[in-house]
């Protein structure tokens, strides 16, 4: 099954605060096998243009961390709106704020 974006979410993000839905996922085979649950897609503009972007979700439960492709996307697991994800670009550091996020629950 091909996922949309609109599938996991409905998000907006304003400075650094992200606020919206995002959505129980019953099934997710190509973020993981049996994957399920909530899931934060983002698309960061400075990997496409050859910077060197980590990132670390916080609180993570699955893999926490990590370099992004130069695709510049980054479909997140998450368990709780109190997570943070934290981006670095060599001496920038950029921290998203979940707390507005509302994580539906599993149907």
């Amino acid at each position: 099954m091909d996922m949309n974006v609109t599938d996991l979410q409905d998000i907006q993000l304003n400075a650094d605060k992200i606020t919206g839905t995002s959505k129980y996922v019953q099934s997710f085979p190509k973020f993981s096998k049996n994957a399920k649950g909530n899931f934060l897609a983002l698309k960061i503009d400075e990997a496409t243009t050859g910077d060197t972007i980590s990132w670390e979700l916080s609180e993570a439960q699955t893999k926490g961390k990590g370099t992004l492709d130069e695709d510049g996307i980054l479909v997140l697991q998450l368990h709780s709106n109190t997570q943070k994800v934290t981006f670095k670009n060599g001496e920038t550091t950029r921290i998203l704020d979940l707390t507005g996020l509302t994580l539906s629950p599993s149907e």
